[in-house]
């Protein structure tokens, strides 16, 4: 089913009214860069802990530096993934079956992937590491996590992302190590450790592999030290094919786990390989488990006592060989943030316990990459990350790779894979609740579903919006019941201390009494993807007994919120809907009590419901139950509104909310700009004049500079009648002379359309701030602040020398009770424009 359309599909404006300052501003505040759209963004995930090694909960993006060679990346988007608290029930409870359902400390698994690296495992070394894997597998595998294996680079063991544990150990004994300690060449068997240590031109080894050759063939056969290292460098050159190709098979792997949301650790068992020649293999590695968030934990299986053998024959050289090969090891640990483990194979279950143990706790970390940082995604590129706050520890991967411009088919194969992923992902903070009214007819209802997400800022140069996918499904048999594909609109501005937005979205949907699980998913046009899980139930609303809708609090004129908002002197205003036959009705009755969320023992407000009339015929009728309740006195915070619905003094049914109280009243919208500033002064005033002077430069035929002339002339309807249908990509005078003179003509959709196409086409910046600024105006007598300000702000960002766009948007900030956004506004045209009384006067107003 797809969403309905208007007047049913409400749109909230909450996310989109938390309006925030220009960019000026925001340099100046040293507010946190902004997430917008359209920027690639580079995304590190980091840990960030105490002297106690706990989790850092708070922290902030201003605290975050990231240095990439010796220039600053601002940091323009942060998100927490935090671990959940309490039992793995208890988090469902919280997030999936509460009031409002979230995305934030869901209860999640974790995701290992287990690669044996069998070409770099000593044929019957596999063994314990087969058998501590089955121990780790049936030991610390909880409900939630999810486990690959695989061997590389095959044939061998391949089994992806299940929770069936007993599946991935049926694959164990497929794994067996085939690593070559010795190459047979055309002057005998030469040591792979050796002939790296002949061409890394190591004369001691050159010579007693020349001896011991010569000694092999009975001094028959005249070998020379360049026949041995010839012979080394094709035992080098097969030795580098093999890790080549383990490495290339490993990087692919890895990269293919970036459309999984979710940090991986994968834990790599070999023997390791020696890397002379491997730096842009390895580094391959490293982007792709930056680009898909892998940890990488290396195990090492060299067997010491087998080495002390060895070095009784071959000499100390074979213990630097086993280091030489382990190297590339601890290279990619900890160009991943990983670990590794040196001689694990007697301590498997040790070091497979800390990979489990490692806290699920980590923050992602967005940034623009450097100029040409989207040209190479499989280039790795290397920075600093430091947190300022004292005390703190950070640990993250040592650079980032960015993957490449998603294409139609990503974005959907994205948002397929989150609807069918084992979790909720993180990427967005998402939150929605339902409400379940009844239908139009006995046998379903109607479901509303609110839902904000955080989401970039939206650009003028960039207005794609946001995706939002949902689907409801049986809880009993898994059946689709209700699915909607739909877009959402990018906020204009970020919240107030935030590098992000609130986007609000609401649809509707029918479904039949039951229980339901509902995924809802939101991608942002750059990539970054957030899903929500919610438990909901649609009760039988018809027949002979008593039946009630969800409670729905706030004003009737609202769309209904994703959590009420209510403030102490407006009082609490909320509505049940009842239904039955008329003779139940009769007996009905709808009590609320008013307590602090969590706290059950805390004293209850509470009141009865006014019961209105019944409406409807015989099974089919229903009673509003209206709810006003005075909130004077009562401290702000978030309460829960509990209501009992009784019939004949009994109670049958409860049903509850959740709310955020706010000491004082709702703030009262101003008049609109059409009660305060007039058209005809917009459009004769300064501005206008050296608009329509800079358009003159543009005038191509004699149509246009007659409709000019007649724009000065304030002949608006002789423009009109001139420039009346542009072409929607015709010249920017033309577009601009026919927004003007359809703003005078109070045909304020007809404006902005041509104004908005007037600024994309433009490329003259000046012409363009002065586009915008009367763009605002057209938004702002439409009736939308929120465009208004948008345009306002593109305009003081294109020329800060514009004080009546200033002026305009603080005025628009105040309109909605945004005063220190305001003062914000004022401050930075101030900075730019020292000697502007207009703007002290203005921002000493505000003080006042």
């Amino acid at each position: 089913m797809m969403p309905t359309g208007d007047p049913h599909r409400r749109l909230s404006l909450l996310g989109a009214l938390l309006l925030a300052a220009c960019p000026a501003v925001a340099t100046a505040q040293q507010e946190p860069a902004q997430f917008t759209a359209g920027v690639e963004l580079a995304r590190l995930d980091i840990e960030v802990t105490d002297a106690q090694g706990r989790p850092i909960q708070d922290l902030l993006p201003e605290e975050i530096e990231i240095v990439e060679g010796d220039v600053d990346r601002p940091v323009t988007f942060l998100h927490h993934v935090r671990e959940p608290a309490g039992s793995y029930a208890e988090a469902a409870q919280r997030t999936i079956g509460g009031d409002v359902s979230t995305n934030q400390n869901v209860p999640r698994g974790r995701l290992y992937v287990l690669v044996f690296d069998q070409s770099h495992i000593t044929p019957r070394n596999e063994p314990p590491a087969r058998r501590a894997a089955e121990r780790f597998l049936r030991a610390r595998i909880r409900p939630g996590d999810r486990v690959a294996l695989f061997g590389l680079p095959g044939p061998g063991a391949r089994v992806g992302f299940t929770s069936d544990v007993d599946r991935v150990i049926a694959e164990l004994p497929n794994l067996a190590g085939i690593r070559e300690e010795a190459t047979f060449t055309g002057v005998g068997e030469i040591r792979v450790f050796e002939a790296f240590e002949i061409i890394r031109s190591n004369q001691e080894v050159l010579q007693r592999v020349l001896l011991r050759l010569t000694d092999e063939q009975g001094g028959l056969l005249g070998i020379t030290q360049m026949d041995v290292w010839d012979a080394s460098l094709s035992v080098v050159n097969r030795a580098d094919s093999r890790a080549r190709q383990f490495l290339d098979t490993f990087a692919d792997l890895v990269r293919g786990f970036q459309r999984i949301e979710g940090r991986k650790e994968v834990i790599l068992l070999s023997e390791g390989f020696h890397a002379d020649n491997l730096g842009r293999d390895l580094e391959r590695v490293a982007a792709a488990a930056a680009q898909s968030y892998s940890a990488v934990y290396a195990l090492d299986l060299n067997r010491s006592e087998s080495n002390i053998r060895e070095f009784a024959s071959s000499g100390a050289q074979q213990f630097s060989a086993i280091q030489s090969r382990v190297s590339p090891l601890g290279t990619l640990a900890a160009e991943t943030d990983g670990q590794l483990f040196t001689y694990a194979t007697r301590r498997l279950d040790t070091a497979l316990e800390r990979i489990a143990g490692r806290a699920g706790d980590y923050y992602i970390v967005g940034f623009e990459p450097a100029s040409g940082g989207t040209a190479d995604p499989e280039r790795y590129r290397r920075v600093t990350v430091r947190v300022t706050r004292p005390g703190v520890r950070v640990s993250t991967r040592t650079g980032y790779a960015v993957s490449g411009r998603p294409t139609a088919a990503d974005r959907r194969q994205a948002i397929d894979t989150a609807l069918i992923a084992p979790f909720p992902l993180q990427g967005l903070r998402v939150e929605y609740t339902t409400y379940v009214m009844r239908g139009d007819t006995p046998d379903v209802s109607r479901v509303f579903l609110s839902l904000e997400a955080e989401l970039p800022i939206a650009v003028a140069r960039f207005n794609q919006p946001a995706d939002v996918v949902f689907v409801v499904r049986n809880a009993l048999n898994g059946l689709a019941v209700a699915s909607g594909t739909d877009v959402m609109a990018l906020p204009a501005t970020p919240s107030p201390g935030a590098d992000t937005g609130r986007g609000s979205y609401q649809v509707q949907f029918e479904a039949p009494p039951g229980t339901y699980l509902m995924r809802t998913v939101v991608r942002e046009p750059g990539g970054q993807i957030g899903s929500a899980d919610r438990r909901f139930e649609v009760r039988p609303m018809s027949g002979v007994g008593l039946a009630a809708s969800d409670l729905t609090l706030g004003s009737t004129a609202e769309p209904l919120p994703m959590r009420a908002t209510v403030f102490t002197a407006d009082g609490l205003s909320g509505l049940v809907e009842l239904y039955g036959t008329p003779a139940v009705l009769e007996t009905a009755g709808v009590e609320l009590r008013l307590v602090p969320s969590g706290d059950l023992d805390a004293a209850a407000t509470s009141v009865s419901a006014d019961l209105l009339e019944i409406v409807g015929a015989e099974r089919w009728a229903s009673r509003a139950a209206r709810i006003e309740l005075p909130l004077e006195g009562l401290p702000a915070g978030r309460y829960t509104a509990h209501v009992d619905v009784k019939r004949s003094g009994e109670t049958i049914g409860q049903l509850q909310r959740d709310l955020d109280i706010v000491i004082g009243s709702r703030p009262a919208r101003e008049p609109d700009p059409a009660g305060v500033v007039d058209v005809s002064e917009i459009l004769r005033g300064q501005l206008a004049g050296r608009y329509l002077a800079a358009l003159g430069d543009g005038a191509e035929n004699d149509r246009v500079s007659e409709a000019l002339a007649r724009a000065r002339r304030d002949d608006w309807p002789g423009v009109e009648a001139l420039v009346d249908a542009p072409e929607p990509d015709g010249a920017v005078v033309e577009l601009v002379l026919q927004g003007l003179a359809r703003f005078a003509a109070d045909d304020h959709a007809g404006a902005v359309a041509a104004l908005e196409a007037a600024f994309a086409a433009d490329a003259d910046a000046p012409r363009q701030a002065l586009t915008a600024f009367f763009l605002g105006w057209a938004y702002a007598y439409q009736g939308d602040d929120r465009q208004a300000a948008s345009a306002w702000r593109r305009a003081v960002f294109l020329d800060a020398a514009l004080v009546p766009a200033h002026l305009a948007l603080a005025d628009t900030y105040v309109r909605l009770a945004q005063p220190a956004l305001a003062v914000q506004v004022l401050q930075a045209g101030l900075a730019a424009l020292p000697d502007s009384s207009e703007l002290r006067d203005r921002l000493a107003q505000l003080a006042r």
